[in-house]
């Protein structure tokens, strides 16, 4: 033990520097793993583009999608997965600017992270002459809003989780909430949604989507865990529209997509 702490002492210093490098690379790691996130397809953001029905703005790092007739005073702020990309969304999302008149604001997160940027919908509530604000999200981004609504009820009134739970209760409130999931999603942690179920209000609409995974709520893939579905991109979307759509039009969704 005397050599070892003879040694240590001797080479204090150049433990002291290997120790940093060895942080720095660490931190370099995690910066550049989160700061790499998984984009939407060309096609996918191609068809929004092009859409003449929707007016595509880049407001910062955030994606606004408006109705092109205008006259929208519902909106929806989204926060994407964990790694995920804003633009992921576009064409999932973009059913409820061409079909329900829906303004949908996809926001941008400090890492890609949601969990670091819960407030954001602060930012966005209150404009783009919107007079009713829901709050959204995929995945982590769900979970986060749900927390956000959870912390502010009073400043939106609603809550989509796609392929996502709530985390903290929002049972007592009157809050909309249409929480959907996929049916082959096997990147969603079933335990801690079921076990989450009861923080939803008891007239929240659960639909569950057939033939649908995870990265299926976006237009992206590479996610891991996430198991090919055997459905389109294309087809996975319209299930999807085919729920959220007439819960924004009028309150409810079918029981089946």
């Amino acid at each position: 033990m005397g050599r070892v702490r003879t040694w240590l002492a001797r080479n204090r210093e150049r433990l002291a520097v290997w120790v940093l490098v060895i942080v720095l690379l660490v931190v370099a790691g995690l910066l550049l793993y989160f700061g790499t996130p998984f984009h939407g397809s060309d096609a996918s953001v191609q068809s929004v583009q092009s859409d003449d029905r929707i007016e595509l703005q880049r407001v910062g790092g955030d994606y606004l999608l408006q109705p092109a007739s205008g006259g929208s005073t519902t909106g929806l702020v989204f926060y994407p997965g964990a790694r995920v990309h804003p633009d992921a969304y576009l064409a999932s999302l973009s059913p409820l600017v061409t079909d329900a008149n829906v303004t949908v604001v996809v926001t941008e997160m400090p890492l890609n992270l949601a969990v670091f940027g819960q407030g954001t919908a602060s930012d966005v509530i209150g404009s783009h002459g919107v007079e009713q604000w829901y709050v959204g999200g995929h995945s982590l981004g769900g979970a986060m809003a749900c927390r956000y609504a959870s912390e502010n009820p009073g400043r939106v009134s609603g809550v989509v989780l796609l392929g996502s739970y709530c985390d903290r209760s929002i049972a007592g409130t009157d809050l909309r909430v249409l929480s959907v999931t996929g049916a082959d999603d096997t990147v969603l942690d079933r335990s801690a949604y079921d076990r989450n179920r009861a923080n939803l209000p008891a007239d929240a609409t659960v639909v569950e989507l057939p033939g649908v995974n995870h990265t299926q709520f976006g237009s992206y893939t590479g996610q891991r865990g996430d198991r090919p579905s055997g459905t389109s991109y294309e087809l996975a979307h319209r299930r999807l529209a085919n729920v959220t759509v007439p819960w924004f039009e009028t309150g409810r969704a079918p029981v089946r997509a």
